[in-house]
């Protein structure tokens, strides 16, 4: 299974983590020194310590980062019904105190260290994770047994903590996806526990006791039911005895019982509907499909990737692309430890729904009777392959892969093995595999429209459409279808700068462009152009269509986007470095040639009032968006970067083809490469592709702009019927050229966080909130710092006034020093942690040289953090905070 399938599952299901590959048969468990490729080489060193703990390294030296990870054989699957959510609880938990360390000490001490703590629960695994700085290994590892093997589970904590999850089980009744993903796995699974939703619910959270929860972890959390991932930055020489001296202590156990009650062969399509508060219609549909351990799964994931996922695929092109019936459309399998399913998911308007659901089934069925094409094979395969390439920039990504493997299979490297599997499928296994999972009575629909609209979309509706497309799509088969390395900066002679960095560890390579514009650039009442714009670019240029663009695209399984936001508008690209050639080409073509279809406009018009739509179901994004118009007045950041409905609906071709001529200059643009590619070839190709690209007559940069002055209290509000209730209070901030920009980071980032006075004494101790944080964000013209909180409707006034408190009493006595250096660390941390891939390093040299910084500052930013002093901290603390002063936009719930 594919990041892709992992990403879009994530977007579908609350907490349900995606596993990121599937399996044949089950390999032979056993405590090998170490697992192979076909060809001999060690992937992994995985050995069993006498506790029966299974301990897999996998080692990456890209970058000074490790991964630690324990993963837990035990999720929302293998607890009783009557106490489901207890395994996200436990996991909740167990940072919440052990009989070595108290609560809150453990994320401060890891964040004090510059890394990254957190955990997550599945169906069928707990994981805990750190992300570190490859000297603090040790620390890690010490961290993680004495949370597994040490926690106290006080009875006050998981009080205020149970309190913190019925926040976050609101926070998802008011997403209208996370609703629908629910029901789909409830109609789906009427018997095997992943029909519930690993969050639990309401009355199951607050039944849950701290004796069940002691009951459960003695009974699953030992060491013979773990595996202990370490990736990235490793020596397995040196990583052993720190791992013995860590875990070899926890006490062996009896191993818990194995097994789930099988689900029953569907007899018939189930559907449900529900009207919610939603401004557009959700659907997703499922088929139950092969577990990751049945032969089949290999088929299972080409056919998904092949119907859904991508521009090229069948759902996208005729759904999307052709027919304008939905916003967005995508298929994945979910291939998890038992019998899985392959998920179809859409938005769009609800009066589309009945016609955007008879041809998502259509080209569903379809895979059964019209075999891929030669090219549409081999390019599912390649974006498969490609998927595995790029997770190798991550030790995050690595380590899930490993121990996904190893939990799930017993072999950790089972890597190589699967893409073999993944090459040797046919087109005639993919057809076998739809025909014997993709049918009418295997068939399960959910569906979350908006109120008063039930109507449009009926379940007797779902079921008369699934048998006449099944039968439609029989008879008539569907067409077959075709670390800083090495950098350099220069100035080409029309001004362009180009900057590349040089990187032979992974072979990728990565292209940002970007062009002062965005929001700032806008002219009055043509909101959204500078993202039609940029999203325009990949879609027809003078040598290619955008069906043309697309299949070269996925063809390489590389990435071309465009984007844009409040200061600029790019184009990045990133594809493996033997295919250099062919994506830069595709790259080149985009910035210089757009030739922005009326056709591909329109197209692209109805996705951003799609996208307008589905906005204003993200609460936390609306409420931002509410702030910024409230802060900003007149200024263009007070405007939403996709525009208003009426101003996108008026953008013509010749708007946006003024506003490209306008910006697209060599003077206001500059090129990054990062990767696996020499700076002398880079140069040589960059001279070719851009030396030529004409300077335009009267051509005048952007100056700054002024933000309104900050007067009083300026407050916003805006009902909305949600459970849960979300405010933003907020300040001026910096730019990003200010000398002040890093001390106010570091104020941020020590407030905030599992360790900070925020998450502290807002969400632990008075259980205000599931989530609560505070941020700066620097921007050309000045920024704004703002506290953040969601929160239930009758907590939110009580809510606004200890937040408040919490500001003056930050704004009269700043933080402590030991505040202001666990925040410097874990920034430090996560600063490095953010830069392992090469596409994150083109960004930050790009926009740092593109907004004025200067592109080194994206290797010297780490010593800029380190070298805020508290006195700063606390001087821009008392000059920005206050609690007279301030900008408050809410978004109310229900009553």
């Amino acid at each position: 299974m594919t990041d892709r399938v992992r990403r879009a599952i994530f977007a579908a299901l609350l907490l349900w983590a995606a596993s990121h590959a599937a399996g044949e048969a089950l390999p032979a468990a056993g405590a090998a020194d170490g697992k192979t490729t076909a060809g001999g080489a060690k992937v992994t060193d995985t050995f069993t310590l006498g506790n029966g703990l299974t301990v897999v390294l996998r080692e990456n030296h890209s970058s000074p980062v490790v991964a630690v990870q324990v993963w837990v054989k035990a999720g929302s699957a293998t607890e009783p019904g009557e106490r489901a959510g207890m395994s996200h609880i436990l996991e909740h938990m167990a940072f919440k105190g052990t009989k070595r360390r108290g609560p809150g000490q453990i994320a401060r001490e890891v964040e004090s260290l510059g890394g990254q703590i957190n955990a997550y629960t599945s169906f069928d695994q707990t994981v805990y994770h750190i992300t570190i700085s490859g000297r603090f290994l040790e620390n890690s590892l010490d961290i993680l047994a004495d949370t597994l093997g040490n926690s106290v589970f006080d009875a006050e904590e998981l009080a205020r903590e149970k309190e913190v999850v019925l926040e976050e089980l609101r926070r998802s009744e008011d997403n209208p996806g996370s609703v629908n993903g629910k029901a789909l796995f409830r109609e789906a699974y009427r018997v095997h526990p992943y029909g519930r939703p690993v969050i639990g619910y309401d009355n199951t959270i607050r039944g849950i006791t701290r004796d069940d929860l002691v009951a459960y972890f003695s009974r699953y959390y030992q060491p013979g039911n773990m595996v202990l991932v370490i990736a990235g930055d490793v020596d397995p020489a040196t990583a052993r005895p720190l791992v013995e001296k860590a875990f070899l202590p926890l006490p062996a156990r009896e191993a818990p019982p194995a097994g789930m009650p099988a689900e029953p062969p569907q007899k018939e399509a189930r559907v449900t509907v529900q009207e919610r508060e939603a401004k557009r219609a959700y659907l997703d549909l499922a088929f139950h499909g092969p577990s990751m351990r049945d032969g089949d799964v290999f088929s299972w994931d080409i056919l998904s990737t092949i119907l859904g996922s991508g521009q090229t695929s069948r759902l996208y092109h005729e759904v999307k692309d052709s027919r304008g019936l939905v916003d967005s459309v995508s298929a994945s399998a979910y291939t998890p430890k038992d019998k899985g399913v392959l998920i179809v998911s859409a938005t769009g308007s609800a009066d589309k729904a009945k016609e955007a659901l008879r041809e998502i089934l259509l080209q569903t069925f379809r895979m059964g009777a019209a075999p891929p094409g030669g090219q549409e094979l081999a390019r599912a395969k390649t974006s498969i392959e490609s998927d595995f390439v790029y997770s190798l920039e991550s030790a995050g990504s690595l380590a899930r892969h490993v121990g996904f493997f190893e939990t799930t299979l017993g072999d950790a490297g089972f890597e190589q093995k699967y893409l073999r599997k993944i090459r040797a499928v046919t087109a005639d296994d993919i057809v076998t595999a739809a025909r014997a999972y993709l049918r009418p009575e295997n068939l399960t629909v959910a569906a979350v429209v908006p109120r008063g609209e039930a109507g449009l979309l009926s379940a007797e509706d779902v079921r008369t459409i699934a048998s006449e497309s099944y039968r439609e799509a029989m008879r008539l088969p569907g067409e077959s279808r075709q670390q800083q390395g090495t950098v350099v900066q220069e100035v080409l002679e029309n001004g362009i700068r180009v900057i590349i960095r040089e990187d032979r560890s992974v072979p990728v390579v990565a292209v940002e462009a970007g062009f002062l514009g965005g929001l700032r650039a806008e002219p009055k009442g043509q909101g959204g152009v500078a993202a039609m714009t940029a999203e325009l670019l990949t879609k027809g240029t003078k040598e290619r269509t955008a069906r043309e663009i697309s299949e070269a695209v996925e063809n390489i399984a590389a990435d071309l986007s465009g984007y844009s936001g409040r200061n600029s508008f790019a184009l990045r690209a990133r594809f493996m470095s033997k295919d250099f050639s062919a994506g830069f080409r595709l790259f080149t073509e985009s910035i210089r040639w757009p030739t922005f279809p009326e056709e591909e406009l329109e197209k692209k018009r109805q996705e951003l009032l799609g996208r307008l739509k589905l906005q204003k179901d993200d609460m936390t994004g609306s409420v931002i968006l509410l702030f910024l118009a409230t802060h900003y007045g007149d200024h263009p950041y007070a405007r939403n970067p996709l525009g208003t409905e009426e101003s996108v609906r008026a953008i013509t071709r010749e708007d946006v083809e003024t506003f490209y001529r306008r910006w697209a200059d060599p003077r206001n643009l500059v090129i990054a490469v990062s990767g696996d590619i020499g700076v002398q070839e880079a140069l040589s190709s960059l001279r070719e592709a851009f030396g030529d690209f004409p300077l335009r007559e009267g051509f005048r940069p952007i100056g700054p702009m002024p933000v309104p002055e900050e007067k009083g209290i300026r407050r916003g509000e805006e009902p909305r019927d949600k459970e849960q209730a979300h405010f933003v209070i907020g300040y001026a901030g910096a730019r990003v050229t200010d000398p002040d920009r890093y001390a106010l980071d570091v104020l941020g980032s020590a407030l905030a966080g599992m360790g900070g006075r925020l998450f502290t004494n807002l969400r632990d101790k008075k259980s205000l909130a599931y989530a609560v944080t505070s941020f700066s964000s620097e921007q050309v013209d000045p920024g704004f710092f703002a506290f953040y909180m969601g929160t239930s409707t009758d907590k939110l006034e009580g809510a606004i006034t200890d937040t408040l408190k919490e500001i003056e009493d930050v704004r009269a006595h700043g933080v402590t020093a030991e505040e202001c250096d666990r925040a410097k660390k874990w920034m430090v941390g996560t600063y490095e942690i953010g830069l392992q891939s090469n596409s994150a390093y083109a960004s930050k040299m790009m926009y740092n040289e593109l907004y004025g910084v200067g592109y080194e500052e994206a290797f010297r930013e780490p010593e800029k953090i380190e070298a805020v002093t508290l006195e700063e901290v606390n001087r821009m603390a008392s000059r920005v905070l206050s609690t007279d002063r301030y900008t408050i936009a809410v978004l109310g719930g229900r009553e």
